[in-house]
């Protein structure tokens, strides 16, 4: 029965109809009209703007994910993990989460050879970016009291990211103790991974760059209100929308679709905003998202001509 539940949460069908459900359910309590309303007069201009910031980001991404993954041994140009990555982000329109995309990237960059330390790489700048994430997030609530924010977040701010840290520096060295020191696994963890662990430096520069893609993505949400006339302190995108991409980052939607429009909604509410406005920046939202996965289209088809694969 278990394994049975958890093939179905799995399934790319059961995240397309929770989406959709969601949805259906914000849609239903709100007034149709006014949300159309809303988004008619919405100032495509800032959207543009967006996402174009939103690209930038990524960009940004490809370059900390090359910085993770040259001491591995992936000596590629920087081309080269753009285009990789960028051809990801397309495969996530086929797929819940970023689940397609991340193994996409990684099958490019090994390109038929060390496929499990590519992947590793991917898992390593997806920690990462998460560890940023839940700091700036924690920051913002610690340091940002007034609003009206659930005190389970403070606790959670105050707990969570030292925890995170921990588990990334200590986790997988302690938990390979208990294999063979022969085993693979264990290897893999205290030898190859090693600058994971050791390279302080490494780790500096890959926070930093993580922080500042947080925040650059964080700034395309402040354009996004702009774009719908919605004046609300910049100070608290810093607290929900954190709060909110790490939600959408559970493997249960299809690229968050749903739960980024209902977390807007709740944070939203608790300073005002009317139900309408805040459902209309979190569909914005993730039409930037979607718009910018489509972008990596012709690079994804480039990246699969033989005789189009970029190389340094």
């Amino acid at each position: 029965m278990v394994k049975r539940l958890r093939k179905l949460i799995s399934s790319t069908w059961f995240k397309i109809v929770l989406s959709v459900a969601l949805l259906l359910l914000l849609f239903r309590r709100s007034d149709l009209g006014e949300l159309t309303h809303v988004l008619a007069h919405t100032e495509p201009g800032w959207v543009f703007a967006s996402l174009v910031g939103y690209l930038f980001s990524q960009a940004l991404c490809a370059l900390r994910w090359q910085l993770l993954a040259t001491p591995l041994g992936f000596a590629e140009s920087y081309a080269r993990y753009f285009a990789c990555y960028f051809s990801g982000m397309y495969l996530n329109l086929f797929a819940p989460s970023t689940v397609a995309g991340d193994v996409g990237r990684a099958l490019f960059l090994a390109g038929g050879r060390r496929r499990t330390l590519a992947m590793t790489t991917v898992l390593a700048d997806r920690g990462i970016g998460f560890v940023a994430l839940a700091w700036v997030a924690a920051a913002a609530i610690l340091l940002l009291p007034n609003y009206p924010v659930p005190r389970v977040l403070y606790w959670s701010a105050v707990i969570g990211p030292p925890a995170v840290a921990l588990l990334w520096l200590w986790g997988p060295l302690r938990a390979v103790r208990f294999l063979s020191s022969h085993n693979r696994w264990r290897v893999m963890v205290e030898q190859q991974l090693a600058p994971y662990w050791s390279d302080y430096r490494l780790l500096g520069v890959s926070f930093t760059l993580a922080t500042v893609f947080h925040l650059v993505q964080i700034g395309t949400q402040i354009l996004i209100a702009w774009a719908l006339a919605l004046h609300i302190p910049w100070t608290f995108f810093l607290i929900f929308v954190p709060i909110v991409n790490i939600a959408g980052m559970l493997p249960i939607s299809l690229n968050g679709v749903g739960v980024r429009e209902a977390g807007y909604w709740y944070f939203l509410s608790l300073i005002g905003v009317d139900r309408e406005l805040a459902i209309a920046l979190g569909l914005l939202s993730s039409a930037v998202v979607l718009a910018s996965n489509l972008t990596g289209a012709p690079v994804f088809l480039l990246l699969r001509r033989p005789a189009g694969r970029l190389r340094p």
